[in-house]
């Protein structure tokens, strides 16, 4: 099928070729979930994320599955913040989770989302507890109680 050839045309970064051959598959296989997440991921490499949304929303509605659902959400999500469509990119993000919880790239999406909204605290205690569960860094690890707790505590002075 066509779509091998746009996918390596994204691979060898030629990616308007790549975008008008998506565009033309959209209106030919209009159910193919494969081609609408592949046209908005090129869209969005462009730079182009209010084009991209339209195709990750049909993706996801169309019931794409996997590693692809899961980056679905996290690329629509991310659209919608850069263009300032919070409540939307909340609401994403926020379903993307339910389905991947332990997605951390979702967790730390929706912090970056919850500054947006000029949610500081619950930004930087879903930043600071993404840090404390993943990060190997040997001091990080050795203060994680403590950085716990003041990230429960942020506005709280003793």
């Amino acid at each position: 099928m066509m779509l091998h050839k746009a996918r390596r045309l994204i691979e060898e970064n030629k990616n308007e070729e790549a975008k008008q051959l998506l565009l033309d598959l959209t209106k030919e296989y209009p159910n193919d979930k494969q081609v609408h997440f592949h046209c908005a991921e090129v869209h969005d490499g462009l730079g182009l994320e209010r084009e991209a949304i339209t195709h990750y929303e049909k993706a996801l509605a169309l019931g794409i599955l996997g590693e692809e659902r899961e980056r679905a959400f996290i690329q629509l999500g991310s659209s919608l913040r850069c263009i300032g469509q919070y409540d939307e990119a909340m609401n994403i993000l926020k379903a993307g989770l339910k389905e991947f919880p332990e997605n951390r790239a979702l967790h730390v999406f929706l912090a970056m989302t919850f500054y947006n909204v000029n949610d500081h605290k619950l930004a930087v205690e879903t930043l600071l507890s993404e840090l404390i569960e993943t990060s190997s860094d040997q001091w990080i690890n050795k203060y994680s109680r403590a950085l716990t707790f003041y990230s429960e505590n942020l506005d709280k002075t003793w």
